[in-house]
């Protein structure tokens, strides 16, 4: 930019005004995490809260247990929205009661860390042949119903989330029976499970 002279009396010109940068809009946090799932009975699930503190204890896991009412096994995951999608909830529950109910057993047998996620989870061979099964009608549904489910699929039930890094090991194994499963809307940061579907239906007491 060339030199600009001042001559006398002449007031220099006024500085530029300075654009203030208005900070970018922030996008809306997601609060609800919609999900398939199979929740273990009552008792089982308190087996399986127990078989977990004994693991705590033994790895010294350094993080907080999933409580026994909130012991499941993720089957399908349909994303994080800002508010329900009640079109895709629709569909989906649609999908869903055109599928069977699950009716068989599911036996853990390992122990496992998963070092992307570092949740602590318990895992299984041939006891969750029947549930990978399921899982793949579920899928099958949703997808003609237009949604596109994610083929990888390890059977797992996470017990906990931690930085200690363990070996996977064997466990005695855990049996527990699935014969419902549900939708779910996962309230995000308030810990609650709000079951928006399940199959079959629950009967009225």
């Amino acid at each position: 930019m060339p030199e600009q002279l001042l001559l006398p009396g002449i007031d220099p010109p006024p500085l530029p005004l300075r654009r203030t940068r208005r900070a970018a809009p922030q996008k809306a946090q997601p609060r609800h995490s919609l999900f398939f799932a199979i929740f273990p009975h009552p008792e089982d699930a308190k087996r399986v809260a127990a078989l977990g503190a004994r693991l705590d204890d033994q790895h010294a896991l350094k993080g907080k247990m999933t409580a026994a009412h909130r012991l499941h096994v993720t089957l399908h995951h349909l994303g994080r929205f800002e508010t329900v999608p009640l079109e895709q909830v629709q569909a989906a529950l649609e999908a869903a009661a055109a599928v069977a109910p699950p009716s068989f057993e599911v036996v853990f047998d390992e122990a496992v860390r998963f070092e992307k996620s570092k949740a602590f989870v318990l895992c299984g061979h041939d006891g969750t042949s029947a549930l990978a099964e399921f899982r793949q009608r579920l899928g099958e549904a949703l997808a003609e119903a237009g949604f596109k489910p994610e083929r990888g699929f390890t059977p797992h039930m996470t017990l906990a989330y931690t930085p200690r890094k363990i070996e996977t090991h064997s466990i005695e194994p855990v049996r527990w029976t699935a014969d419902s499963f549900a939708l779910v809307d996962s309230h995000v940061g308030e810990s609650v499970y709000e079951v928006l579907g399940r199959w079959p239906p629950v009967r009225p007491a």
